[in-house]
């Protein structure tokens, strides 16, 4: 799991493909996302960079520990692409 210290700006990334195994983009993609056990923040259109490729970029500011900070995130294709997948990173307290 990769760690960020608080007040980083974290990109999380996905990639579509369809049975062919060629990039493609879903029908509709919806991007979900959780900072420890607050609210599932979901995001509906996230940046496309390409055939098959998303990011969004997530704001870590606010978390002042004093444990790390867990920050799970969920990708999610239907149409012309159906799938899901989820990716975790970990969030610190800066250091003054």
């Amino acid at each position: 799991m990769n760690l960020y210290t608080s007040g980083s700006m974290v990109r999380s990334s996905a990639a579509f493909v369809n049975t062919a195994g060629v990039p493609t983009n879903p029908t509709t993609i919806t991007f979900k996302y959780r900072a420890g056990a607050g609210s599932v923040n979901t995001i509906v259109g996230p940046t496309n960079d390409g055939p098959g490729a998303y990011h969004y970029d997530i704001d870590t500011t606010g978390w002042a520990g004093p444990d790390t900070q867990l920050v799970t995130c969920q990708w999610q294709g239907t149409g012309a692409v159906v799938a899901i997948d989820d990716d975790y990173f970990g969030v610190t307290a800066p250091a003054l």
